[in-house]
């Protein structure tokens, strides 16, 4: 019979396994959705998300960090059956019954991944490209409940859902408390969505979510999202754990871009190559002067939504 297990994480050497959920908020905390009491571990230490067929894990800021396969996890990173984590002192193995799991065999009771390498193509493409990020993040966590901040984490995901996809984005990942999105062209129309879901995420009280009512009520604090807007080409492909991703220096750019929005102390910026093909949208705008972009050669000229 062909049945299909959902995923878990099983604890080396404790006989213990963790139902994984769609969402799934690791930590000390006794209200975390799977709660390790491990002192090296943080209230709310990672998170674990599900999107299609993947699962992917994100650290929280936590004290001692999250690690897959003794790698250090500073971005999102989808996981595969048999990837081993650790989470302070505490480690697991990653069990998923994949719909291409076929690969797996089992050999003495012990899972043995079979890797199988396909040459797929990378293309590329110019895109129209969006990061954002919630400000304050960690700080804000700090005073909430872990329940609270699963709560804040999946109300922000399905904000950037309706808000992105609905404007013909494509969400590359979730990153934590951040989000990278990209349209597949660059064209008026697809700056013109870009810069539309820009002031949306952007706009907290725009926002119907209860749990940043909440803190913005009861903290007297505001979940903002900065953006970072760019054009320019990315690269499309398999990258290394069979996962479809843009990467390329423009996605880096953005990225960037989003930083600064702190030292300027603006919600929304966006580069130049943005701003010059989005049409009458470009009277939004005013010139925020030219910066040294960490990593960057050259500096970039950048704009500020008015």
């Amino acid at each position: 019979m062909d049945k299909k297990m959902g995923a878990a994480l099983k604890a080396q050497g404790q006989g213990i396994s963790y139902p994984l959920e769609d969402f799934n908020l690791i930590g000390r905390s006794p209200d975390a959705t799977i709660r390790i009491a491990d002192s090296g571990i943080s209230r709310q230490h990672a998170t674990i998300r599900r999107e299609g067929n993947y699962y992917w894990v994100t650290d929280l800021g936590s004290s001692n960090g999250s690690f897959v396969n003794d790698v250090p996890v500073s971005a999102a990173r989808a996981l595969r059956h048999g990837d081993r984590l650790q989470f302070g002192s505490c480690q697991f193995v990653f069990s998923h019954d994949e719909s291409e799991g076929k690969g797996d065999q089992l050999t003495g009771g012990l899972q043995t991944q079979v890797l199988r390498t396909l040459s797929l193509p990378v293309r590329t493409f110019t895109a129209t490209l969006l990061v954002g990020d919630l400000r304050d993040f960690t700080r804000i966590a700090s005073q909430l409940s872990a329940e609270e901040v699963a709560a804040l984490l999946r109300e922000w995901y399905a904000d950037c859902e309706t808000i992105l996809k609905t404007r013909g984005a494509t969400i590359d990942k979730f990153i934590g408390d951040g989000v990278f999105a990209y349209w597949p062209n660059a064209d008026e129309k697809s700056r013109v969505q870009a810069l539309a879901a820009a002031e949306l995420l952007s706009n907290t009280e725009a926002s119907s979510s209860p749990t940043r009512k909440w803190v913005r009520e009861n903290l007297g604090a505001n979940v903002r999202c900065h953006i970072g807007l760019h054009v320019g080409e990315v690269a499309m492909g398999a990258m290394g754990r069979g996962v479809n991703t843009a990467v390329g220096e423009a996605v880096n750019v953005t990225f960037r871009i989003e930083g600064l929005t702190r030292k300027l102390e603006t919600p929304v910026l966006a580069s130049a190559e943005f701003v010059s093909g989005s049409g009458e949208s470009a009277e939004k705008f005013e010139n925020a002067g030219v910066h040294v972009l960490k990593g960057q050669p050259e500096p970039v000229e950048v704009y500020r939504l008015k």
